[in-house]
């Protein structure tokens, strides 16, 4: 062989080494979509929030890394379905609707479902059918409570929908909604970091009560793949001691 030979042979190889590794060090990455959803997730968030750095820290105990596409909530969704390399998205309410198309990992943590209102003109409620006739703010593609998720189908809420929570607060803060559902961290993480809604924080209140809490999960894609990552999932959380519902996190 050649010199000049030799050397493409060299070449050849090396590059051939650096695909095999590069294609290897793709098999250890997990791709999910998420929202902004501070304090939970957020794409300028430290760990990229707390939901964000339960789940990497699973996927990591497998030998997995995690990254993170962050969209808005509905593209978050359909990303699974239009692109294969994102394999499930995240965090997520569990809804029988949406079990019928993704794999649903263990809970992983909790989150409250409460009423944000003005404190000029409260809202008296018992019962989710207590709301009906009030203009209740929403956030578009989220799922609720069965009970209010039920009340908004048959009609008993009329829903007022808006793209984020944000929107749904300010629209609070200035009478556009008489209220809206939203976790209780969420807007408080919201007023005391978001200039717009700050500046409205002390006109707005969430009571105690909530219309109930929900368990987070990770929704994977219905297929092989996805029905295997959601098992590294559920492995690496309970190699990090994290799982069980709601009562057992709080």
């Amino acid at each position: 062989m050649s010199v000049g030979r030799f050397k493409i042979f060299i070449t050849i190889f090396i590059l051939l080494l650096g695909l095999k590794a590069g294609n290897a060090d793709a098999d250890n990455v997990v791709y999910l979509s998420s929202l902004e959803w501070p304090p939970y997730v957020g794409k300028r968030l430290p760990e990229n929030g707390s939901s964000a750095e339960i789940v990497r820290k699973a996927f990591a105990a497998m030998g997995y890394e995690l990254k993170i596409l962050f969209l808005p909530w509905k593209r978050s969704m359909h990303m699974v379905e239009v692109d294969f390399q994102v394999v499930g998205y995240f965090p997520e309410y569990y809804s029988p609707q949406r079990a019928e198309k993704f794999i649903f990992s263990k809970s992983y943590g909790c989150s409250s479902v409460s009423l944000l209102e003005h404190v000029k003109s409260p809202v008296d409620w018992d019962t989710v059918d207590d709301l009906a006739g009030l203009r209740v703010g929403f956030v578009s593609g989220y799922v609720n409570t069965p009970e209010l998720d039920a009340a908004i189908a048959n009609g008993t809420v009329r829903p007022n929908y808006a793209p984020t929570d944000k929107n749904n607060i300010l629209k609070v803060a200035k009478g556009r909604i008489d209220c809206a559902v939203v976790d209780p961290l969420v807007y408080s993480y919201l007023a005391a970091t978001d200039q717009d809604i700050k500046k409205y924080s002390d006109t707005m209140e969430i009571k105690p009560r909530a219309f109930g809490v929900n368990e987070l999960y990770v929704a994977f894609r219905k297929d092989e793949q996805g029905r295997y990552f959601s098992r590294i999932l559920n492995e690496g959380l309970r190699k990090i001691g994290v799982g069980g519902s709601c009562d057992q996190h709080n």
